[in-house]
Formats: structure tokens, sequence, C-alpha cells
């Protein structure tokens, strides 16, 4: 399996605070089956890094995986927040793809997703990006409303849902839409999000095995293994036709 959105980089955002917590998730990570990870630290809200330093920081952090002979192999990248001045992070580097690709995980702010947040992927569709929804089960308006999302999704950006999302209704509107997203075929990829050992771990196999039931064997696959191998090598994924509402 593939995992394309976790906070693995020790003392950048609120994820891993240290190399002892990184190396810990990575193992966890191994354990579950996941053999690649993208580390996705948030682009802003935490130490603003570019494209670059976390090139840095990552290979600093695959030597010690290697060191400990944890067999996880790391890709770069950033968590894209939609702030309405993102497109000048992104022309800095401050924010960037998944590693070399053209994938963007862009999360949406939790509270706002307004026609600016549509302009602002489509800017990144214009240049030919593919935005993949981080998360969009936990994002208020889009609880409330999936056909926030419909005309991004029609011009070819895709969804990741939280695999924590998926396996467990502690927050019950985010694991209601999850489900609903995976029973209307609206969900590309399931990602950990991690952030800690001990909190929003990385596992994906529960999630995978709740998500089987739900849409099939095959198609689960598909959600942690094809589809991230298909970012990973920068091939397109097939957006489904989308009809909205939750039911």
């Amino acid at each position: 399996m593939i995992d394309i959105h976790t906070h693995i980089l020790p003392g950048v955002d609120d994820g891993a605070s240290d190399l002892f917590e990184s190396l810990e998730m990575a193992r966890l990570a191994v354990a579950d089956g996941i053999t690649q990870m993208f580390a996705t630290p948030h682009h802003r809200d935490c130490t603003p890094l570019t494209r670059f330093e976390v090139a840095q920081r990552l290979e600093k952090l695959q030597l010690e995986l290697t060191k400990a002979d944890i067999p996880l192999k790391l890709i770069a990248g950033h968590e894209v927040r939609l702030y309405d001045d993102v497109l000048q992070d992104w022309e800095q580097e401050l924010a960037g793809p998944l590693g070399n690709t053209s994938y963007v995980l862009a999360e949406p702010l939790f509270h706002s997703y307004s026609k600016r947040t549509e302009a602002i992927l489509f800017e990144l569709i214009d240049r030919g990006y593919i935005p993949i929804l981080a998360h969009p089960e936990r994002i208020f308006p889009i609880q409330e409303n999936l056909a926030l999302i419909e005309p991004v999704l029609e011009r070819g950006a895709l969804v990741q849902l939280t695999a924590g999302s998926i396996t467990s209704d502690r927050d019950w509107r985010a694991h209601r839409v999850a489900v609903t997203l995976l029973r209307q075929g609206m969900v590309h990829i399931i990602a950990s999000d991690a952030h800690k050992p001990y909190r929003r771990r990385p596992i994906l196999s529960r999630a995978r095995a709740v998500a089987a039931q739900i849409v099939g064997a095959e198609q689960a696959d598909a959600l942690v293994t094809g589809n991230p191998q298909a970012v990973l090598e920068n091939r397109l994924i097939l957006a489904p036709t989308v009809s909205v509402g939750v039911g």
C-alpha cells in the first residue's frame, strides 16, 4: 500500500514531534503493509518550508529509516491549504505538488468552501495540475452540501478520504459523509493523514477492509494501492461520473 498523506517529518507541524515519533510511525506503517509514503507537511500554519527544504529534511529522515532498518520509502510533498493567497506561496515554492508529479494534495479550509476556493482549484487545473481534495468528509461546508465539490470533480479533481473517517464513527458527520462518498463512487484514494504513532496512526488496512464491504475488494485495493501508485508514477486516474447528495 502507498500512503499519500502523512505528517511524518519531525518538528515541522502538528505531526511527529521528533525523530522518535517519526520512526515509530514508520514502523507502524511497515507493519500494516505500507511500503511507500508521501511526507506532506502543512504548507502554512507551521514551520514554512520550501519544496527544496522539505526534500532536504526528508533525505535526512530517510537515512534514519535506513539506519533503523525500516523498509519504507519516503517521497516529498506538501499539504496545500487553500488560503486566498495560496498561489503566491505556490510561486515561492512554499507550496507544491506531490513529488515531481502533477498531483496536488489540496486542503480546503475547515470552515470555508467558497467561490474563491473553487477558483483556486480551477487555476491549478488550468496550470496542468490535478488537485486531490484532502479529507473533504471532514470539511464542515462540504458535510452539509456535497454539491459544493461537484464542479471541480467534473473538471478532474479527485477525492482522498481519511482512513479514520471510514473505520470510526467517533466523528459521526465525517463517517456518514465518507460512507456516502464511497457508495456514490466519488472516492479515489484513502490515506491515513497520520500525525502521531498514537493519534491518527499510519494505518490503512482497516479502512481498506471496511471500504471493501461498501465498494468491493477490487475497488478498495485500488484506493490504497492502484490509484496511489498512479499518483506516484504521475499516471492519470480517471474520475468517475459523480452523483451528489447525502443519503
